[in-house]
C-alpha cells in the first residue's frame, strides 16, 4: 500500500525504491543475515523514501540548486517517512525498522548528513545498508540520462570518496557482491570481442575478472548463442585468456541489455 502511494506520486521514486530494496537484501545476504532479518531489511528499504509522497513533487523534481527553505522542506521526508511507516502498521504492529530507516537513511556514519541529532546515536545497520544501496542506485538511475553514471564508475566513486560517509565494510560487501564490473556492464575485451558482464567471479580474489557473455567475435560477427567465459581462465603459460580493456555504452552497438537477462 505504501509503494502504491509512491507509484501514484512519481514513477522514478517508485523504481528507485524497488531497486534499493533489491540491492539492500542482496547486501544483507552477502553479510549473512538470516531470513527474518532479510525480511525486516527488505521492508525497511521499500519504505525508506515513502516520506517523499508528502513533499511537493515540483520541489523533488527541481534541477536547480535548492534554496535554504526548499532544502529544509526536502529534508522533511525523513520524519515524514517515519510517520508514514507508522501509519502503515498492520494488526497493531508498526514496522519499527522501517520507521528508523526512513528517519536515518540520509545520516552519514560521521553524522554530517541529516536530520541533525542532538546527540550522535548509533546508526542502525539497516539504515547504513539502505543509504549505500540508495546512493548506488541514485548514481546509476537518473531522471536525466546525461547525468546517469555507468555502474563501474558509480562503484569506483563510492569506494574512493572518503567524505561520502558510508560504512567501508558495507562498501566492500557491495563491491564483492557486484564485482568491479557490475552485472550488465558492456565491455570490450583485449581479444576485440564485445561482451556483457553476466556475474561476479565466485573467487573473491578475482573481483576484477567477472564471468562475461561474449556477444561478438574478434571479426565483428555476432554469436547466435553467446557463450559464457570466465575471465579468470588462463593459458598454459599462465597469462589470462581474455581481459577487459574498457567499458563501453551498449547503445553504441545497439545492444539491449535486458534481452540477455530476462
Amino acid at each position: 500500500m505504501g509503494l502504491s502511494t509512491l507509484k501514484n506520486y512519481d514513477d522514478y521514486t517508485f523504481t528507485h525504491t524497488v531497486n534499493v530494496g533489491i540491492f539492500s537484501v542482496a547486501i544483507g545476504r552477502r553479510l549473512g543475515l538470516n531470513k527474518n532479518r532479510l525480511f525486516d531489511l527488505g521492508l525497511a528499504a521499500l519504505l525508506h523514501d515513502v516520506g517523499k509522497s508528502r513533499v511537493d513533487i515540483d520541489l523533488v523534481m527541481k534541477e536547480e540548486e535548492l534554496s535554504e527553505e526548499e532544502a529544509e522542506a526536502m529534508q522533511a521526508d525523513t520524519w515524514l517517512g517515519a510517520l508514514n511507516a507508522f501509519r502503515l502498521q498492520d494488526s497493531g504492529s508498526a514496522p519499527l525498522r522501517g520507521m528508523i530507516t526512513a528517519y536515518e537513511h540520509h545520516m552519514k556514519v560521521d553524522f554530517s548528513g541529516y536530520p541533525k541529532a542532538r546527540r550522535p546515536p548509533e546508526l542502525s545497520v539497516y539504515s547504513k545498508i539502505v543509504a549505500l544501496a540508495a546512493a548506488y542506485d541514485n548514481a546509476t538511475l537518473s531522471r536525466s540520462d546525461d547525468s546517469a553514471k555507468s555502474p563501474d564508475v558509480a562503484l569506483r566513486e563510492i569506494w574512493e570518496d572518503e567524505d561520502a560517509g558510508f560504512d567501508p565494510v558495507l562498501v566492500k560487501a557491495l563491491i564483492n557482491l557486484l564485482g568491479v564490473y557490475p552485472v550488465g556492464t558492456c565491455v570490450i575485451l583485449d581479444t576485440f570481442e564485445v561482451g556483457l558482464v553476466h556475474a561476479a567471479n565466485s573467487d573473491a580474489s578475482q573481483v576484477n575478472r567477472p564471468v562475461v557473455r561474449v556477444l561478438s567475435n574478434a571479426d565483428g560477427g555476432w554469436h547466435a548463442d553467446p557463450p559464457l567465459v570466465d575471465l579468470a581462465e588462463t593459458q598454459p603459460d599462465g597469462s589470462f585468456t581474455r581481459s577487459i580493456i574498457k567499458v563501453t555504452d551498449p547503445d553504441r552497438y545497439m545492444i539491449n541489455v535486458s534481452d540477455y537477462f530476462v
